[in-house]
C-alpha cells in the first residue's frame, strides 16, 4: 500500500510513525526541509520538499500510484486543495484535516466525496467527542467506542477500596455478570500485561476492559467504583479544542471557560453563547480560587501548554474536583501525569491516527490506546478456518494476545473461555507488539 502524507506537523509525523510500522511505502510532504530531514533520520521514509497543492510536488511523491493521500497540514484550505488535486491525479482515497465544523455538521448539503475527498478528520472535534464520552462515566480514565454501540474499550484505575485487589482474575470471576465484559489488558509500572486467569489485580493497576453496551455499568460495579454525576464544568484554554468542547457540552452541562488572550475571549463570547467566558490565566492559582474551582465537578485543561494543563488539573484535584482531563501532546508524559494524579489524558494526534486506522485501514491495527503497548487488531474469520466451532479455551492462541470481542450479524459478544467462533465473525484482538505476526498468522 502506497501512502502519501502532506504535512509534517505533530499529526502528520505521528501518523507517519504509526503507519511506518505497517506499511513500507510512505512519503511525507512538507515545506520545511528541517522537519523532513528529521523524519528521514527517525523513520527512514521518503520525503518531498514543497507545497502539497502543487501538482508537480504531488507527482514527485508518486500520487498517481497512491492508495491513500492524507492531508493534515495546519491550513484547512491547503488540505482540501491537496486532496482535490491528488484525487484528479490518481490517488485512490483521500483524507483532509479540517477546522471548520460546518463541513462535518452539514455533510448532506456539501458532499465532498463528489469533489474528491473521501473522509474529513478534525483532531479537535475528535478530542471533544472523547471528552463527551468520558464525562458520561467520569470514573473511567479512557473510553473507546470499538464498534458502534455494541462494544467498548474502557480503562479504569484500581484504587485502595476495590474488592478485587490482590485477587486473581479467576478468583473474581464470580463477579463477571452475564458475559457482558472482560479484562483485556493491565498497565502496571509502565508495563503492559495481557491477562491470564492467575494474574492478580493490584492497587494502582490501570485495567482495560471490553464491554457490551449493557456491560458498561457492570464494569464499574465489578471494581466498586461509585457513579459520579457531572453538572458544572470548568474548561481552561480557548483554543479550537477548548471551543469545540465548550460548544459540544454547553447544551448538557453548565460551562465556564478561562482564556488568557483577550481577543480569543471576545471571539468566544460571540460564538459560544451558552458558555461563561472569563479572561485570565488558567495557571493562576488566585484566579482559579476566585472562580471557586472547588465547586466544579470536572476541570478540562486544553491550553497549548502541557505543563499548564497538568498543573491546573493537579490543583483542581487538590481542591476536591472529582474529574480532571488534561490535553498532552507528548505521549511520553502519559504515565507520569496519571501517576501524579491527573485522571484522564487526551491527545489530538492519537485521536486523528485512530480515526485513520479505523475508517480507512481496516483489517490491520485498529487503534492505539494511551500509555500501553497493546494494539487492537481486527480480523474476519474465514469460512475454511480451522478455528471455527472451537471454544476460545481450546484454541492454541498466541502468547501475549487475547481475543477480546466479536461482532456477529451486527451484534457484539464478549469472548470468554466457552465462546465459539463462527465463519464471518469480526474478531477483535488485544496483543503486544511481539505477538503481532503470530496473531496475523493465526487468522490467515
Amino acid at each position: 500500500m502506497k501512502i502519501i502524507i502532506a504535512g509534517d506537523g505533530e499529526v502528520g509525523f505521528y501518523l507517519a510513525e504509526l503507519l511506518e510500522k505497517e506499511y513500507q511505502d510512505i512519503t511525507l510532504i512538507d515545506t520545511q526541509s528541517d522537519k523532513l530531514t528529521s523524519a528521514e533520520k527517525k523513520l527512514g521514509i521518503a520525503t518531498v520538499l514543497g507545497d502539497s497543492t502543487s501538482y508537480k510536488v504531488l507527482n514527485q511523491a508518486g500520487v498517481q500510484n497512491a492508495d491513500l493521500l492524507i492531508a493534515v497540514t495546519s491550513v484547512e484550505s491547503t488540505n482540501i486543495t491537496t486532496c482535490l488535486i491528488g484525487k484528479k491525479l490518481g490517488a485512490k482515497s483521500t483524507i483532509a484535516r479540517i477546522n471548520n465544523m460546518e463541513y462535518l455538521v452539514d455533510k448532506d448539503t456539501l458532499d465532498l466525496r463528489d469533489l474528491g475527498i473521501d473522509e474529513l478528520v478534525s483532531p479537535e472535534s475528535l478530542a471533544a467527542r472523547e471528552v463527551k464520552y468520558l464525562l458520561k462515566s467520569p470514573a473511567l480514565t479512557e473510553v473507546f467506542n470499538l464498534y458502534k454501540k455494541d462494544l467498548y474499550v474502557m480503562g479504569l484505575r484500581i484504587e485502595h477500596d476495590s474488592p478485587i485487589i490482590n485477587k486473581s482474575i479467576a478468583q473474581s470471576s464470580h463477579l463477571l455478570s452475564n458475559s457482558s465484559f472482560m479484562i483485556v489488558a493491565i498497565l502496571r509500572n509502565d508495563k503492559t500485561l495481557i491477562p491470564k486467569g492467575d494474574l492478580q489485580i493490584l492497587k494502582g493497576d490501570l485495567v482495560y476492559f471490553v464491554a457490551t453496551d449493557s456491560g458498561k455499568d457492570k464494569v464499574l460495579e465489578y471494581a466498586e467504583k461509585k457513579t459520579t454525576h457531572v453538572k458544572n464544568i470548568l474548561v481552561i484554554g480557548g483554543s479550537r479544542t477548548g471551543k469545540y468542547i465548550a460548544l459540544r457540552l454547553s447544551n448538557i452541562y453548565n460551562i465556564k471557560l478561562i482564556e488568557k488572550n483577550i481577543e480569543k475571549c471576545n471571539h468566544l463570547a460571540k460564538h459560544t453563547p451558552n458558555v461563561h467566558i472569563v479572561y485570565g490565566d488558567g495557571a493562576d492559582v488566585g484566579l482559579l480560587e476566585e472562580e471557586n474551582i472547588s465547586d466544579y465537578d470536572a476541570v478540562i485543561a486544553v491550553t497549548g501548554s502541557a505543563e499548564t494543563n497538568i498543573f491546573s488539573c493537579l490543583l483542581a484535584k487538590d481542591h476536591g474536583v472529582k474529574k480532571t482531563i488534561a490535553m498532552i501532546e507528548n505521549t511520553g508524559l502519559f504515565n507520569y501525569s496519571q501517576k501524579m494524579g491527573v485522571d484522564t489524558l487526551i491527545n489530538k494526534k492519537m485521536a486523528a491516527a485512530n480515526f485513520v486506522f479505523r475508517h480507512i485501514l481496516k483489517g490491520k491495527v485498529l487503534a492505539q490506546l494511551y500509555g500501553i503497548d497493546a494494539e487492537i487488531q481486527e480480523f474476519i474469520v474465514k469460512k475454511d478456518s480451522k478455528i471455527i466451532n472451537k471454544s476460545i479455551k481450546e484454541l492454541d492462541f498466541p502468547e501475549n494476545a487475547i481475543i477480546s470481542g466479536v461482532i456477529r450479524q451486527g451484534r457484539g459478544y464478549i469472548t470468554l473461555g466457552s465462546f465459539e467462533l463462527k465463519a464471518n465473525d469480526t474478531v477483535f484482538v488485544f496483543s503486544l507488539p511481539e505477538s503481532k505476526k503470530q496473531v496475523i498468522s493465526f487468522f490467515s
